[in-house]
């Protein structure tokens, strides 16, 4: 507790009185007169010493009191000093702590940040922004965002909002990569009273593209649905306007009627199919299964069909083959699929043929066919939903052109893989991987 500072009047004022007092009665007593014209005596000296010490008293205890309370206020100053630097220590702690904390956030969003100063230089990018951009935080800071971005129109909106303050949004696409498409939403930024535009982007390419296929897949399944039921309608209707009168023209006509509807109902289980793949809500039971079961298995319900057809139906598959994790059922659904197919795009008198082979820890079954093959440009989406290389050709042979898309889910869904290689004029092979079960045969 630091002391109170009460200056004592009495010794500043008492002590130099009583020296002047005495110091008065010494010289009217006519003794300093005396003293020096015989030389001071021990009573001078005396008397001397006693004035002296009268005025030294008042500057003595007034030095002890101003060291006192100058000590007193260097203190009072340590004190408030520490207290400073312990609350701009606290300050800046958090200060850092807070800095740390953002650059965290910063550096793991999944969207792109960056901040561009008043003179459209990027003063600010995020890894998920570099990533976006394709460029470095090195290449990115300091350098007009056209450099970058090579975007006018997002320039445009820069200037907008350093202009009206309010927020603003579009869709940077992008050449490279392909078809990217970049959400860029801008709002102003205050920093040190500078202004400043905060650009988030976010990569909804993906996104496009799933509305892309969504609406591609509700235009398709409309139109599939919508041609057996006009042909089912129209005979319908040619028949109850006097058709039915002539039975071979009524018999063809149903029988027209009869193949649509079996088409329509197969399109429905298909559909039906993929969306339970799809979803992940098809049951799969998995046990160990002989490959070769699989592929006996698909050539005996099919075999009839293909000899219909004047196709040769083969096989090609070793005695001793690793046996794999499957649903026997789904698996025969693959290979009928795949087979089938082969058959209604093979010519009479083509071959078809299943194979199977063990190959780095996995099985591999192939169907190969002497068919009319498949457009290299073609290859990489015969997978998708809906998609055929002969639509007319695919449609009057009874094809959705649902089943390689089911076909590829339920592969993955066993943890493997199918793929297709073909030349046009000579044949297509499709290849389902499946791993095998180590140490069992």
């Amino acid at each position: 507790m630091t002391r109170r500072y009460r200056p004592a009047l009495l010794w500043f004022a008492l002590p130099p009185a009583a020296g002047l007092t005495a110091a008065l009665a010494y010289v009217a007593s006519g003794r300093l007169e005396a003293a020096v014209a015989r030389g001071p005596g021990a009573p001078d000296v005396l008397v001397g010493l006693v004035l002296l010490g009268a005025l030294l008293i008042p500057p003595v205890y007034g030095y002890r009191e101003v060291s006192g309370l100058a000590r007193t206020a260097e203190r009072s100053a340590d004190a408030a000093q520490r207290q400073a630097e312990r609350a701009a220590k606290e300050r800046l702690e958090k200060l850092l702590m807070e800095k740390a904390q953002m650059d965290v956030i910063l550096q793991h969003m999944a969207d792109g940040i960056l901040l561009v100063d008043e003179h459209r230089r990027i003063v600010l990018v995020n890894p998920a922004a570099e990533r976006m951009l394709g460029v470095s935080q090195h290449e990115a800071l300091g350098r007009d965002h056209l450099e970058i971005t090579h975007h006018f129109d997002l320039d445009e909106r820069l200037a907008r909002v350093l202009a009206t303050g309010q927020p603003e949004s579009l869709e940077i696409r992008r050449a490279r990569p392909q078809g990217q498409i970049l959400e860029a939403r801008l709002a102003l930024a205050m920093s040190g009273g500078e202004r400043s535009v905060l650009v988030m982007l976010r990569d909804i390419t993906r996104a496009r593209q799933l509305e892309q296929m969504r609406t591609e897949f509700v235009s398709n399944v409309t139109h599939e649905l919508r041609t057996p039921l006009t042909s089912i309608q129209g005979f319908a209707e040619t028949l109850l306007e006097g058709a039915l009168d002539e039975p071979e023209t009524a018999r063809h006509f149903v029988e027209i009627m009869q193949r649509e509807s079996r088409h329509l109902a197969a399109l429905i289980d298909e559909l039906l199919d993929l969306s339970r793949v799809e979803s992940g809500k098809f049951r799969m039971r998995r046990q160990p299964t002989a490959p070769q079961k699989l592929i006996a298995e698909t050539v005996s319900r099919l075999a009839q069909k293909a000899e219909r057809a004047g196709i040769q139906l083969m096989t090609e598959v070793p005695e001793s083959l690793p046996l794999v994790s499957a649903d026997p059922d789904r698996l025969i659904q693959v290979l009928r699929n795949l087979v089938e197919n082969a058959i209604k795009y093979t010519p009479a008198g083509g071959r078809v043929t299943l194979s199977a082979r063990h190959e780095g820890g996995r099985v591999l079954i192939a169907v190969s066919d002497t068919g009319v093959g498949i457009p290299r440009a073609d290859l990489g989406r015969i997978f998708e939903r809906f998609y055929r290389v002969d639509k007319a050709r695919t449609r009057s042979t009874g094809g959705t052109g649902l089943g390689l898309a089911i076909a590829k889910h339920i592969v993955e869904a066993h943890g493997g893989t199918i793929a297709v290689e073909s030349e046009v004029g000579k044949g297509s092979t499709f290849t389902v991987a499946l791993p095998a079960i180590t140490g069992v045969e």
